[in-house]
């Protein structure tokens, strides 16, 4: 029986500017993913391309299907790339308790787990399940103004010049 050498290599340590180095490259790289997405879409149309890299002006249909299937390439490869990096990230924060672990979802659990009832504060959808009824009424405030303003405007003649203040009473408008 052969023996073997079980030499792990400890791992290795990040500093702080090695895992904000990472998350600069991990934003270089979305950045790529975007223009991929957009080569991608760019092969479907009949649209000329501008990259002066392209070697063809090409417009057959073969020739649409493999800049697609290379842009589409590019982008699953780097999406790919992207979600393990970021996944180490998370971790990272994890094990720094800078994050609480998220054991329901790693586990694929439905909420049994010892998480369960406890909200990450940098979870999206907690953040989405917010009520949002500020916006909402102010929006709604601002079209009724909006609206009371046009029924002014189209109240005024037209061959007059009116003047139309808004509700402080600190602004007017001339119309024609």
């Amino acid at each position: 029986m052969a023996e073997t050498n079980n030499l792990e290599q400890p791992a290795k340590v990040f500093t702080s500017a090695d895992r904000i180095r990472q998350l600069n490259e991990i934003d270089q790289d979305v950045a790529k993913l975007i223009h991929s997405a957009g080569l991608a879409i760019q092969a479907l149309t009949n649209a000329r391309t501008n990259d002066p890299s392209s070697p063809s002006t090409d417009n057959s249909l073969d020739s649409h299907k493999a800049r697609f299937k290379e842009a589409t390439s590019q982008y699953f490869a780097l999406l790919s790339s992207i979600d393990v990096r970021l996944r180490r990230q998370v971790y990272a924060l994890e094990e720094a308790s800078i994050l609480a672990p998220d054991l329901s979802s790693r586990a694929g659990d439905t909420g049994s787990g010892a998480a369960a009832g406890t909200s990450n504060p940098l979870d999206v959808s907690w953040l989405n399940s917010r009520k949002d009824t500020v916006g909402k009424e102010k929006e709604a405030e601002l079209w009724a103004a909006a609206r009371q303003f046009v029924q002014r405007i189209n109240q005024a003649s037209p061959g007059d010049e009116a003047k139309v203040k808004t509700e402080g009473g600190q602004e007017s408008m001339q119309v024609d």
